[in-house]
């Protein structure tokens, strides 16, 4: 065996910034938490070449008293904690007290800084770890952090990174999570010599999200304000129909920390279930608040990832929090319309209500328009100045001039759009006298249903709306215990594993409700005698599989998500389809079923049932209006 012998600190600080900074991106993420801990109100970052060749970081947070400027670069040296009984009350981002030394032992790193009742700065200069320089320097209140050359002295771990525009990408993604966490702090993040991030920092929640996302998200935006049980939701969500392809439009913070979380990601996702298609996701930017005691931050090196003390009850809640929000508001997608006029008649197939005929244009075919994106100018900007001739003027990026003249910029921006408030949630075709508020003018296609109400014109696609409908008594069957169960002719042997025994033993009364009846045969074996009557032509060996192993994995559920998938599978079957004819009457009676749903505004797969177009959108379009 070989001999053990004790590793150099040069080796160890390496190894323990393995943990902490893998990449460039984790140097700007353990910074920008530090200025925010400092509290700072305004804090630029600028990074050159992927963040390799440069990454500098300014605050006018309350900098660093001069007797501790040394101290702060050792390993597990940090103002946060004192004692193990603080790591179960942190209210700060950074704790570790391994960022600065790891980041240190990997760089060139320069430190500037000053508290504010102190007449002189302190300045200090770090290489690989080894301290070059500590002097007095005059600067303004507050930190400058520079780090050049990172990795300059570990090659191996530089030859795994990517492109420097790839790095640049990753980084300026954590930044605009920090600035969604922190509206009131104004961020900027400059790459190359070039603004990419600049948010107002005036507070407004709705504002650090345009600065970010533009005018398409903050339009679709609904504010969302829960609490129960000691946890605390806030935030925005997007209407269903702004939805993306992959689940980068989840954004979520816990006491203020931006992590990942399967537990949130999957309240998320079945908050939003029935409102989107399949494959599609939600965009969401939400706050939780929980009792420090219930959360576990010191469970991963680069503080991404959390642990709850009970994951069921935070999912539960935000699960509920997204209905409830959804719940609130009239959910139709309203489109734009291009009308190609044309000098020929185009033949189509279209049925007219003559009794309820109305002042209504009918196109041929509808498209929608998606507005243009809202960016902001990129300016050519450069910090490179040598920071040992700092002054005031050239480090302090804080003037006051230019806070204000951004602020313009937001309100005159700002000003184009509909503000986000509570009249979001008004509600206009779904109300409690349908009959009284609109009108069926016709069928288009065999498919599509034509309705007015006020100045705005409906299209109802009538398989969408029959599905729905259906799915929703299939499910009001299910929770008012009015299930019934189909008894087969002889049972079918089932064999279970320990895990599937477990889960069925647990969820037990769950399956009864389902219409099942079991009873055990043996020691790992039930013989199955009766199964869902709505569900008795499908395979119910397998759904019955597919639902033990969904509560195997998730745990208990009140409806698991492939019981959902079977009875919208149903629905779909025992709907009218697209290109047949109903009648006014059949319509009519559809409608009326539809004003009775919580949500009328989605098939069970996530397709919108109505879409909506106003009489003002078709009158800009007709050059009635200019």
């Amino acid at each position: 065996m070989a001999e053990i012998k004790l590793l150099s600190n040069e080796t160890i600080d390496k190894i323990a910034a393995g943990e902490v900074v893998e990449k460039p991106v984790n140097v700007v993420k353990e910074l920008l938490e530090n200025s925010l801990d400092a509290g700072a109100t305004r804090i630029v970052c600028e990074i050159k070449n992927g963040g390799i060749d440069l990454i500098r970081v300014t605050d006018n947070g309350k900098g660093i008293a001069s007797d501790d400027c040394t101290n702060a670069f050792l390993r597990h040296a940090t103002s946060k904690i004192h004692e193990i009984e603080d790591l179960n009350d942190l209210n700060t981002l950074g704790f570790r007290g391994e960022a600065l030394s790891s980041i240190a032992a990997v760089s060139k790193t320069e430190l500037i800084t000053k508290t504010r009742d102190s007449l002189l700065g302190k300045k200090i200069n770090i290489n690989g770890g080894v301290l070059m320089e500590d002097s007095d320097v005059g600067a303004p209140s507050g930190t400058t952090i520079i780090i050049r050359q990172l990795f300059y002295n570990t090659p191996a771990r530089k030859k795994f990174l990517k492109s420097a525009a790839a790095e640049a990408a990753t980084i300026q993604d954590i930044v605009e999570k920090i600035v969604l966490s922190n509206p009131d702090v104004a961020i900027s993040l400059i790459i190359n010599n070039k603004i990419k991030v600049d948010s107002p920092g005036n507070g407004k929640k709705e504002d650090a999200i345009y600065s970010v996302f533009g005018k398409d998200v903050y339009k679709a935006l609904l504010p969302l304000d829960y609490e129960s049980e000691g946890i605390h939701i806030t935030g925005f969500i997007c209407k269903p129909e702004f939805n993306y392809q992959s689940r980068n439009g989840e954004i979520y913070f816990v006491n203020g920390r931006y992590i990942r979380s399967k537990t949130i990601q999957t309240g998320i996702e079945e908050g939003f279930s029935g409102f989107l298609m399949q494959h599609r996701f939600p965009f969401c930017i939400l706050n939780i608040n929980i009792d420090q005691e219930n959360v576990d931050v010191n469970v991963h090196p680069r503080k991404m990832e959390v642990r709850f003390s009970d994951d069921e009850l935070i999912k539960k809640h935000i699960k509920y929090s997204i209905i409830e929000t959804l719940s609130k508001t009239e959910l139709i997608p309203e489109v734009s319309v291009d009308l190609n006029l044309k000098t020929e008649t185009d033949s189509f197939d279209f049925k007219v209500n003559t009794d309820a005929l109305s002042d209504v244009a009918f196109d041929r075919s509808f498209y929608e328009v998606k507005d243009e994106d809202v960016t902001f100018p990129e300016h050519d900007v450069s910090l490179d100045t040598k920071i040992d001739s700092v002054n005031e003027k050239k480090v302090q990026p804080f003037e006051i001039n230019r806070v204000a003249e951004k602020e313009i910029i937001f309100n005159k921006e700002l000003s184009e759009l509909k503000p986000v408030d509570e009249s979001l949630f008004d509600k206009k075709l779904i109300t409690d006298e349908p009959l009284k508020r609109y009108r069926i003018i016709g069928q288009v296609f065999n498919t599509y249903w034509l309705i007015t109400l006020d100045d705005d014109l409906y299209i109802v696609d009538q398989h969408a709306a029959h599905e729905k409908v259906n799915y929703e008594k299939f499910l009001r069957r299910f929770k008012e215990d009015s299930f019934y169960g189909q008894t087969l002719l002889s049972p079918v042997i089932l064999n279970l594993s320990p895990i599937e025994k477990e889960a069925l033993s647990v969820n037990y009364d769950l399956f009864t409700r389902f219409g099942f009846e079991l009873e055990e045969f043996g020691d790992s074996s039930f013989a199955l005698r009766s199964v869902p009557g709505d569900m008795f032509e499908m395979d119910y060996s397998e759904l019955f599989h597919d639902i033990l192993n969904e509560l195997s994995d998730k745990g208990s559920s009140e409806v698991p998500e492939v019981f959902l998938d079977k009875l919208a599978t149903k629905a779909c079957k025992a709907s009218v389809k697209g290109g047949m004819s109903i009648s006014f009457g059949e319509m009519e009676e559809l409608m009326n079923e539809m004003m009775k749903l919580d949500n009328p505004y989605n098939c069970p797969h996530g397709r919108p049932t109505f879409i909506k177009i106003t009489k003002n959108e078709l009158e800009h379009k007709f050059k009635r209006i200019v």
